[in-house]
């Protein structure tokens, strides 16, 4: 009797454990269940958000498969896999004795006292045994051990996972083309969403020169939905702002599936993508190619060999614009930072027909002509197309620009517009300090000349220019300067060297010209205004010289005479106002 009142707790424990672990298997699939469909929305959703008309890069693929199955397998452990456990008599009386505890544990210490391994000894009483079974039994009678398990809270698990599973299954067999595409692309299979409207071609990259103005349009196909327009996103390559701008698109009237939107002037790489209807293009990137910058500058400057000067450099970009003597040749040799096929110098077309003006030039004069038209001068380019040689002789003001052809794309950019300022070699100056005023001489005189010569370069030579009685003019060579740019230097003229048959009452004129080492000597000379002289005889001469003598020492005494009578005057307007003499202050300060 005893043992099959214990088969029979025995019995009821097993049952309960049977139905709490088939509990525990539809919570668990269930909860699962719900936890794949969430999964599956949410990778389509990434999916479809970000990659819908792009094949999913295979790191993300293989991310979003590894989170995803890592996901599933915690739900599992969590939810299923640590409540499966074998038969345990002791933990299922455990179980049954939480939910009623009014047993008072008589189910728990009579399982563990059944199961005592010195039971069949005698070390524990048959008497406490058997009363324990006796009240296990008579106080679980009414219970039914198999409600450990709320099957309200499995019915609406169960109910909620069926119901997401009907709706999942039925929009999966309603799109069963996206359901498809979808376990595809999770699979790193290259597949495409269908839509209604599909978009057929699109600009796709573009390369543009910096401040083009692209056009990007989009075709779609004539069998699919055609809307009235279309949506153009665009966004900076390299801005660090996730914000795409949205632009609308023009549907053309023919063909009528074409849209079309003209971007502004741009001068950085773009992104973009296209959006017509429910279908979106892939991501297509604008690269702007930018003009050549010049990184460095190297000028040589070889200046005419008459002005005995050595070369010049210039080295800074600024030099670009530059000022330098006429008729120096230039040579240029500029490197910058793009690879190009051709560099042109741009040039007035008539730049260099004309001659120099005898004249200081501002720096971008034109000549007479129409400013607009211009002539190329080729450069030469070294063989990694980034550095260019020219050389231009400067005879007057220079206007000069670049044009590049881009070399990996053949773009054409202008850079800004450069200057030469010519300064032209000036005239020389020359002074004749003495003789100052025309005078009388003797046949044997020696007119004794100082001139200063100055000009901006340099001075070649000086001569004696000298007529008798108007007659024709003859030169004579006094001196040679040397190049230097200021000298004053003596002349000694004897009269009868050059003139041997002097008589009284001849006049000769004379002067002193210099010359600068300009090239053109027959421009570049200057003279002194002419001097005078009378010849008279020697009784003449000495009678007109004690004249002007005379004259001097009267000017010279009647002067002192000014400046004793200022003194005295200045001493007594001291005295009268009590104010002692200069002579007398002086006096006490020594």
């Amino acid at each position: 009797m005893s043992e099959g009142q214990d088969n029979g707790i025995e019995q009821r424990l097993r049952q309960a454990y049977r139905e709490e672990q088939r509990w525990y298997g539809i919570r668990g699939a269930s909860r699962l269940t719900l936890w794949l469909i969430a999964l599956l929305a949410v990778a389509f959703l990434i999916d479809w958000g970000l990659f819908a008309k792009t094949q999913m890069p295979a790191v993300t693929s293989l991310a979003l498969l590894v989170v995803n199955v890592g996901i599933l397998i915690w739900v599992y452990r969590r939810e299923w896999g640590q409540y499966r456990r074998r038969y345990d008599s002791l933990t299922t009386a455990l179980e049954v004795e939480k939910r009623h505890p009014e047993l008072s544990s008589l189910l728990v210490s009579y399982i563990e006292l059944k199961d005592e391994p010195g039971l069949d000894e005698g070390n524990v009483s048959q008497e406490l045994i058997k009363a324990m079974r006796d009240q296990a039994i008579e106080f679980s009678r009414p219970i039914d051990f198999k409600d450990i398990v709320d099957l309200g809270q499995l019915r609406n698990i169960g109910a909620v996972a069926a119901l997401l599973f009907v709706v999942f299954s039925i929009a999966g067999i309603i799109n069963r083309e996206h359901t498809g595409v979808l376990f595809q692309r999770l699979l790193g299979q290259d597949a495409e969403y269908p839509t209604n409207t599909v978009i057929t071609e699109t600009s796709g990259n573009l390369t543009i020169r910096v401040g083009g103005e692209p056009v990007i349009t989009a075709t779609v196909a004539e069998d699919g939905e055609i809307p009235e327009d279309g949506r153009l996103f665009v966004k900076d390559k390299n801005s660090s702002e996730s914000g795409w701008k949205e632009v609308p698109m023009r549907r053309s009237k023919n063909p009528d599936n074409e849209f079309s939107f003209k971007l502004k002037p741009i001068d950085r790489d773009t992104l973009f993508y296209v959006r017509v209807g429910d279908d979106r293009s892939e991501e297509y990137t604008i690269e702007v190619i930018t003009s050549p910058r010049i990184k460095s500058v190297d000028i040589a400057l070889q200046y005419p060999e008459y002005m005995n000067r050595d070369a010049g450099t210039l080295q800074d970009l600024d030099d670009l614009n530059l000022e330098v003597p006429e008729d120096t040749t230039v040579k240029w040799t500029i490197s910058c930072d793009t690879p190009v096929s051709s560099w042109e110098v741009l040039v007035p077309s008539d730049w260099g027909e004309q001659p120099a003006e005898n004249k200081p030039s501002e720096a971008g004069s034109e000549a007479d002509g129409d400013a607009s038209k211009v002539r190329s001068i080729f450069a030469d380019l070294d063989e990694a197309g980034t550095t260019a040689t020219f050389e231009i002789p400067i005879a007057k003001a220079l206007k000069y620009s670049f044009r590049w052809t881009e070399k990996a794309n053949g773009f054409q950019y202008e850079d800004v517009q450069y200057g030469v300022k010519v300064t032209a070699d000036g005239l020389p100056d020359v002074d004749l300090i003495e003789p100052r005023e025309v005078g009388y001489a003797t046949v044997g005189k020696v007119v004794k000349m100082q001139a200063k010569g100055t000009d901006d370069i340099g001075l070649d030579k000086a001569w004696l220019v000298y007529s008798l009685n108007g007659a024709d003019e003859n030169k004579v060579e006094i001196f040679n300067f040397e190049g230097d740019t200021n000298k004053t230097f003596d002349y000694s003229w004897k009269l009868a060297d050059n003139l041997a048959e002097l008589k009284p009452d001849d006049r000769v004129s004379f002067a002193i010209e210099v010359a600068d080492r300009h090239p053109d000597r027959d421009i570049h000379l200057r003279r002194t205004a002419p001097r005078q002289l009378t010849i008279v005889t020697p009784e003449a001469y000495l009678e007109w010289y004690r004249t002007e003598y005379g004259s001097q020492i009267e000017e010279l005494k009647r002067s002192r005479n000014e400046e004793l009578a200022a003194q005295e005057a200045v001493t007594r307007i001291q005295t009268e106002e009590g104010l002692k003499p200069a002579q007398e202050e002086d006096d006490e300060n020594e």
